[in-house]
């Protein structure tokens, strides 16, 4: 077949976007696949050629059906290809199919589906691709082992991130960096700490993604020692005059509580400030309980800079507003949203509500969520802004009006009405609430199920376990501190015994904490006191302290001294123990053992905070 000069430009076209670094328009990429098929010069080599200007161009759908339509099975090279153009645009579900149906696999693979893994935070899934990648020999390559560190810490496998990190053989900068923002990003800011330090110790050179990594660390553990040795570390490097580096500077400072130091590094004029920038002081004001700052300088970004202000900062802003008496100015901040566009954000949206909340503006609250989005986020923060302000009625409303309008509650949702429901101590709605949790699958949360009985105990009602509900430890340390508060003794006692002989549970330290404070809150002191003697395991000092606080309420001095001794041996160095036995003895009018007490303190050189001591007290009384 005679090639014409318009499919020979087609294909020169094709070649010279494959050594490109610019792809081809995806429209371009679609008319050039169409020309060559109605011209009937679709070949293997052709239909290579489009495949990778379809991955290039963010157009994997397409390129996946090409990849069908191969006549022989393509190379793993083209599987690769298109695994990343899924994994680049976050289409990680369809990256896993395709992995899922390879059986041939090179050292770039792994690290694609792992980032896949990573995306949908599949940890079942990512164990799975790092087993494939150890029989396949690729375990060692430090490319796979920088992927899996950073899929473990996406799927919050901290400890699997950090086996992975330990065996590596040669680490390079972006090894550390990954895993010291895995640790900062999963809540282990000193853990994130200690791996700089030892980077810093193995001579690894620090890069602007490594000061970007540790300083939210810092930010998070407030330690602004640390802080400033990373800040003077990145000028000796050279690195302190980038924006990003700039930006977590003033976020550490003043999380840090260092406004002085934030307000120096966002004002040097080195570095052009952007959006991220003037969001970061805006917030340490904010932060730092420094409002009409905060406020002032969203005005000067305004007026002065060209950068606009995103979600976040808006949400800033709100904060701010919300700390003070006048709802000015959240209004204000309010009409600011619109005009920029951003008062369907999601952020923004509940932001708004909570400022309106606490600036009182509650009748506020309800037109916004009728003229919002709409979306659960908004509701929630509604529902649990009348619950804050004491309103449950129209918390209950709202939250009606809700499942009316089929907004589908979640967790959050429950969180935040439940506590509603309990101040209604209505027998009928804990009921209605409980079917609603059930149907829902609602109740295999613990937070869920604790707020539940919750609004049983206020109603007077703990039989909750007959309803369906499968109660765990939290649940019984729930309903035996409610037991002990409405003084439900021997309901109490046989919840306790349910723990083992019912549900299978063993009691656990808390357990007889709970039980511990309710007889004693009784006067049952030396039921009690038997009842620590007869625990599985050694009581702890929360048992023993129970026991002491109950002597002290009824100045029984023989039990009160057992528990005083137990827990001087526990705890030796707590002055507190010492100034409740001194309670004990002073009730009884034992005012020579209040003196021995004080002499034996003071031999232990163990001081007593102001306006504790036990001698006060009793120069008060005489």
């Amino acid at each position: 077949m005679t090639t014409s000069p318009l499919v020979r430009q087609c294909l020169a076209l094709l070649l010279r976007s494959k050594n490109s670094s610019t792809p081809l328009p995806p429209a371009t990429a679609a008319q050039l696949h169409a020309l060559l098929l109605t011209s009937g010069h679709i070949h293997y080599d052709s239909l290579c050629l489009i495949f990778r200007s379809y991955c290039a161009c963010g157009r994997p759908l397409d390129a996946h059906n090409l990849l069908a339509q191969m006549p022989q099975p393509p190379p793993v090279s083209f599987c690769n290809t298109l695994l990343r153009s899924y994994t680049d645009l976050g289409f990680h579900r369809e990256a896993l199919v395709l992995y899922s149906r390879m059986r041939a696999f090179d050292h770039l693979t792994f690290p694609f589906a792992a980032k896949a893994c990573g995306g949908l935070r599949l940890r079942r899934h990512g164990r799975a691709v790092h087993c494939r990648a150890l029989a396949a020999g690729f375990g060692g390559d430090a490319y796979v082992q920088n992927t899996l560190v950073s899929m473990y810490t996406r799927c919050r496998e901290v400890a699997a991130a950090e086996a992975v990190f330990g065996a590596m053989r040669s680490r390079t900068v972006v090894s550390w960096n990954i895993f010291i923002g895995g640790c900062v990003k999963n809540g282990c800011p000193e853990r994130a700490l200690e791996v700089f330090e030892a980077m810093i110790g193995a001579g690894v050179g620090v890069d602007r993604a490594t000061v970007v990594s540790v300083l939210p660390a810092c930010a998070q553990a407030k330690d602004l020692r640390t802080g400033r040795a990373v800040h003077r570390l990145a000028e000796g490097r050279g690195l302190g005059n980038y924006v990003a580096v700039k930006n977590a500077l003033i976020d550490m400072y003043g999380k840090c509580g260092s406004l002085e130091d934030a307000r120096r590094v966002f004002e040097d004029d080195k570095f052009d400030k952007d959006v991220v920038s003037w969001t970061a002081m805006i917030g340490a004001f904010v932060l730092n309980d420094r409002a009409g700052k905060a406020l002032a300088l969203g005005c000067e970004m305004l007026m002065t800079s060209e950068a606009r202000p995103n979600a976040v900062t808006m949400a800033y802003l709100f904060s701010a507003c919300a700390s003070l008496p006048s709802g000015k100015h959240a209004k204000c901040t309010h009409a600011l949203c619109i005009r920029l566009g951003l008062q369907s954000d999601i952020v923004v949206e509940t932001a708004l509500v909570d400022s309106y909340a606490k600036c009182g503006h509650l009748e506020i609250i309800e037109m916004t969520v009728e003229k919002g989005s709409r979306r659960t986020e908004t509701w929630n923060a509604a529902i649990s802004s009348y619950t804050h302000r004491e309103q449950e009625k129209k918390a209950i409303e709202l939250f009606k009006r809700m499942i009316a309008e089929s907004v589908r509650p979640d967790s959050a949702t429950m969180a935040s009405v439940l506590p509603a429901y309990a101040e209604f101590a209505d027998l009928v709605q804990a009921k209605n609430i409980h079917c609603f949790l059930l149907t829902l699958g609602f109740l295999g949360s613990a937070e869920i199920a604790t707020g539940l009985i919750d609004v049983y105990a206020k109603a007077g009602n703990l039989e909750m376990v007959e309803k369906g509900v499968k109660p765990n430890n939290i649940t019984m340390t729930s309903l035996l501190y409610a037991c002990s508060h409405a003084g439900m003794i021997d309901e109490g006692l046989r919840l306790f015994d349910d723990i083992r002989n019912v549900h299978g549970l063993m009691p656990n330290a808390e357990h007889y904490s709970c039980l511990i404070d309710m007889l004693g809150r009784a006067g049952r002191i030396e039921e009690a006191y038997r009842l620590i003697e007869d625990m599985p395991f050694k009581p702890t000092t929360s048992v023993w302290g129970g026991l002491l606080g109950a002597c002290v309420l009824h100045e029984n001095v023989e039990f009160g001294e057992i528990a005083a001794k137990h827990l001087v041996e526990l705890e030796p160095e707590n002055t507190g123990n010492y100034v409740l036995l001194g309670k004990v003895y002073a009730a009884a009018g034992r005012w020579a053992d209040v003196q021995d007490l004080r002499r034996m303190m003071e031999e232990r050189g163990l001081h007593k905070d102001p306006g504790s001591s036990v001698v006060d007290a009793k120069s008060e009384l005489c």
